[in-house]
């Protein structure tokens, strides 16, 4: 199977009040050449999967699996991690943390220079001349993705990528992962911000309570949480239209509404009802948004 396999991964971390369970038999197959978003509340148990992903942690119980073989530490080298926590060292240029930091990985001192330069350029990063205590929150976070990407990585292992960073930028930096998806590389990506699941991300990991409680393509869960609502736009006015008792009618505008039908009540029959009284000028399904279903399936609605 294409992509990292994730067998029944525990792990519980001991502290003086008690056991913690930080993931509890957690099993997913997240694809190959697709962005997946790692979704869940504070303290679900993202980031403790990140770092046994990439082996900073071990496993408590579990094994992961890299194109159907088990997944070596050899691999994992070759895994592309830029952690939540910016971990520069203040007083150093960025460009020689970065050539010191791929060096450690394997890289030789030209392959690392020209990867270096290589990024730098493609997202923008002038000034890795200047030492990191210099560099705005969003700076810092360019060069922990340079680290990342450099090398030709497997996998980018992304956790919260976009904290810090200005619309553009984050903008920019969505088309990279687009495009490094593209490639058949494997984007996974932990993120608070919904609103940018659904455009960017083709697949989802939501945990909850160390647990996983939705895996699978974006599409397939926007469509299997449907709860038959539409968005419609009509010529005439709303308040003007005879509407069916059974229809819920939320208005947008004048013209334009939120409808929630019956599941047994067609939309075939309400178009019936409603085109000898208006011209109706748009007629979709709305489905639900990543941040709808994370609500709903968290609880959190």
């Amino acid at each position: 199977m294409s992509g990292l396999g994730v067998e029944a991964l525990s792990k519980t971390f001991h502290t003086p009040e008690g056991p913690v369970p930080a993931l509890q038999a957690v099993s997913a197959q997240l694809p190959a050449g697709q962005i997946v978003g790692l979704l869940g509340p504070n303290g679900s148990g993202k980031t403790t999967f990140l770092r046994i992903v990439t082996g900073i942690l071990p496993p408590d119980e579990g094994q992961l699996l890299w194109e159907g073989k088990p997944l070596t530490r050899a691999l994992q080298r070759r895994f592309g991690y830029m952690p939540e926590e910016r971990g520069l060292y203040p007083r150093m240029p960025a460009a020689e943390q970065l050539l010191y930091l791929l060096r450690l990985r394997g890289l030789s001192k030209a392959a690392a220079h020209q990867a270096i330069h290589h990024w730098a350029e493609r997202i923008g990063a002038p000034w890795l001349h200047r030492p990191a205590r210099t560099l705005s929150k969003g700076m810092q976070q360019k060069v922990q993705l340079i680290l990342a990407l450099a090398g030709d990585p497997l996998a980018l292992l992304l956790d919260e990528p976009f904290s810090g960073l200005d619309p553009l930028v984050a903008s920019e930096i969505e088309e990279l992962l687009q495009e490094e998806a593209r490639t058949g590389r494997l984007v996974l990506l932990s993120t608070h911000r919904l609103e940018q699941v659904d455009h960017l991300c083709d697949y989802v990991l939501l945990i909850h309570q160390g647990k996983v409680c939705l895996e699978g393509p974006v599409d397939d869960l926007r469509r299997r949480f449907w709860d038959f609502r539409y968005e419609i736009e009509t010529a005439t006015p709303l308040a003007e239209l005879t509407w069916p008792p059974e229809v819920t009618v939320t208005p947008l505008t004048p013209y334009r509404a939120q409808l929630t039908l019956p599941p047994t009540y067609s939309a075939r029959h309400l178009l019936e009802t409603l085109l000898p009284q208006t011209e109706v000028r748009s007629f979709a399904e709305r489905l639900p948004t990543m941040r709808e279903i994370f609500l709903k399936v968290t609880g959190q609605a």
